[in-house]
């Protein structure tokens, strides 16, 4: 297969679980690879890139915490540099740890959540979308606790449900460049 021919996807939290399955599948659809995470999932990422590369396609791996919008832009520019080009943004990045009831959680975890699986979305965004090629694509992953909410999971399910509101909002601001938001 051969969708994906000529174009390069960025994803973030490639080291493992869904984002290394979304490179794979990428991969084996044509597409070269710019594979992202934070610096303790090193040697997990690095089999990413050898599951890519075992495909036939290149991929640049980067080391950047999404909570980190200065790490993140030196990261993404590093991957376009290299591959030349961006064609499709997968958000992926993203916790679900520290559970319990919503007036029992802390501020910490409650802070933690938000900041990787929101705003690391955001800051995701905001470093590729500048080198985004018209006609391109970003995909936003959240989840079905982004539609109705779940029992011991509020800073989960609210982070969730943010996104699928910053994708519909970036889905009005990319359309009229022919770039899909979903």
């Amino acid at each position: 297969m051969n969708r994906m021919q000529h174009t390069v996807a960025l994803v973030t939290g490639a080291a493992g679980g869904m984002g290394r399955a979304h490179c794979r599948r990428l991969a084996e659809e044509g597409a070269d690879i710019i594979a992202l995470d934070i610096e303790a999932a090193a040697p997990e990422l690095a089999e990413t890139a050898r599951e890519v590369e075992a495909t036939g396609r290149q991929c640049v791996t980067g080391v950047a915490d999404v909570r980190d919008q200065a790490a993140l832009d030196v990261a993404v520019a590093d991957g376009v540099a290299a591959l030349g080009r961006l064609d499709v943004i997968v958000a992926n990045a993203g916790i679900y740890t520290d559970l319990g009831l919503s007036w029992e959680l802390s501020d910490q975890a409650w802070q933690r959540t938000i900041d990787i699986n929101l705003t690391g979305m955001w800051h995701t965004v905001r470093a590729a979308v500048p080198a985004l090629s018209d006609g391109g694509s970003v995909v936003i992953v959240s989840s079905t606790n982004g539609i109705v909410g779940a029992a011991a999971a509020a800073h989960y399910s609210a982070s969730k449900h943010a996104v699928v509101g910053l994708a519909r909002t970036l889905a009005n601001e990319l359309g009229p460049r022919g770039i899909r938001v979903n």
